[in-house]
């Protein structure tokens, strides 16, 4: 991280939080509704310390700023998984939140 904006992380800036003892916490930014056998929404991911403190906003380059925007439960499930965590809370309504633990390596089914 370069110091000049704190509150915002990237993908890789993200793994190093969360093996400093960050938590993902998922937002829903739109309440998500179900068309056929998928749920879609709006989805953001902050890391914030274990007190909920220091959130840090995670973007698409720390150069432009764009909100890393997830539409589908399926996208943001297969994120967390990517980071490490080992199960899901996905608020569904406007305005929830749901933290999560993760080590920053892919999870995997047989651990």
């Amino acid at each position: 991280m370069d110091g000049a904006t704190p509150n915002v992380v990237t993908e890789d800036g993200l793994r190093d939080l969360l093996s400093d003892g960050y938590l993902i916490e998922a937002i829903c930014n739109q309440t998500a509704e179900k068309r056929h056998n998928s749920w879609y929404g709006s989805w953001g991911v902050h890391a914030v310390t274990k007190d909920g403190q220091d959130a840090k906003m995670l973007v698409t380059s720390r150069s432009v700023f764009k909100l890393r925007e997830f539409k589908t439960i399926i996208g943001l499930v297969s994120f967390l998984a990517d980071m490490g965590c080992l199960s899901a809370n996905i608020p569904l309504i406007a305005g929830r939140r749901e933290r999560h633990e993760a080590s920053g390596r892919p999870a995997t089914a047989t651990r």
